[in-house]
């Protein structure tokens, strides 16, 4: 092979175009790793998209869940501004009447069962009955004649609006709530006061009384003396007898407004109204609030707010559940 020399000159200006290109390629090389970078800034890897929305669905699921919590129980329950809600301390005692043996332990055993998982008290096989379940196909002319041979089945705590309004109710289930006042955390009853060392008690349960309440805890508690539920039998053939004692068992061991608006939130508590599908039997939210009815403090001033919170933490972990 025969190698020719190249002439100096043009030796020269390669080595000048070399070094002036060395810088340019530096140059370029880090423009296109920023380029790189700040791609990957703006551009998140799929994974930390999946992540990001995944969080902002859970958010927004459960900013809807309390949404319809506050829903349920301002619009369910019976609240009050300065005092407890009831419930049962006392241990409940069902009694069933007006079906067919069957159908009656069908019912009496359901309620029991509901009263039990939600840890509200239950009474022993041969109790005193306090929670009266009636069915009848005349509940008007039942109750007239119920209230005249026994005076005392209703007090008028909350006036004799309520109980004419009980007693001539047009709903397919009617509910008449005997409730009074106990003293929290005291042994003495509700119905007694302190006066310069001397213990006065009297009679009227209707006025809470006792120990003073303080900004954290109620003096006195309201607690269900006896619960009468009235089921006009024509108004419930449509209705089965499971849906029927999930009903009567909701209203029985709670204070609830039987004709209120408890929102989108699925409950046994829409049977009689136009909802479809009709709903089957308790439903979750109704086996949350009755379980943290009874698990929460009653004297605290928080009740409903922790009731509410007790939902939210049920109902959540039984939606995360797979």
């Amino acid at each position: 092979m025969i190698c020719k020399a190249l002439p100096w000159r043009f030796l020269t200006s390669l080595a000048v175009v070399a070094t002036l290109a060395l810088p340019l390629l530096v140059i370029s090389a880090r423009a296109a790793e920023h380029s790189v970078q700040e791609g990957a800034t703006q551009s998140p890897p799929p994974e930390t998209r999946s992540t990001l929305d995944t969080v902002t669905i859970n958010a927004r699921r459960e900013r809807e869940i309390k949404r319809q919590i506050n829903k349920f129980v301002s619009g369910a329950v019976f609240t009050y501004l300065h005092d407890s809600l009831e419930r049962w301390n006392r241990p409940v005692c069902p009694l069933v009447a007006g079906l067919p043996t069957e159908r009656g332990e069908f019912i009496l055993a359901r309620v029991s069962q509901i009263a039990r998982e939600s840890n509200a008290p239950l009474g022993s096989e041969h109790c005193r009955p306090n929670l009266y379940i009636v069915v009848t196909d005349i509940p008007d002319l039942l109750l007239e004649k119920w209230s005249k041979r026994d005076r005392r089945m209703f007090n008028n705590c909350n006036g004799m609006g309520y109980v004419k309004e009980f007693m001539h109710s047009r709903q397919p289930v009617r509910v008449f709530y005997n409730a009074k006042f106990s003293t929290a955390g005291s042994e003495r009853g509700a119905s007694a006061l302190e006066l310069d060392g001397f213990h006065i008690d009297f009679s009227n349960e209707c006025i809470a009384s006792g120990a003073a309440g303080t900004r954290l805890r109620y003096g006195a508690i309201q607690e269900l003396t006896s619960v009468i539920v009235v089921v006009d039998s024509r108004q419930t053939t449509n209705r089965n007898m499971g849906q029927l004692a999930d009903y009567v068992a909701m209203v029985g061991l709670a204070h609830i407004r039987v004709e209120a608006d408890t929102g989108t939130a699925p409950s046994i508590l829409r049977l009689f109204r136009e909802s479809d599908p009709l709903p089957q039997g308790l439903s979750p939210w109704d086996a949350a609030f009755l379980h943290s009815l009874y698990a929460t403090t009653q004297s605290s001033v928080l009740e409903v707010s922790m009731i509410k919170r007790r939902m939210f933490d049920q109902i959540v972990g039984l939606a995360t559940v797979p």
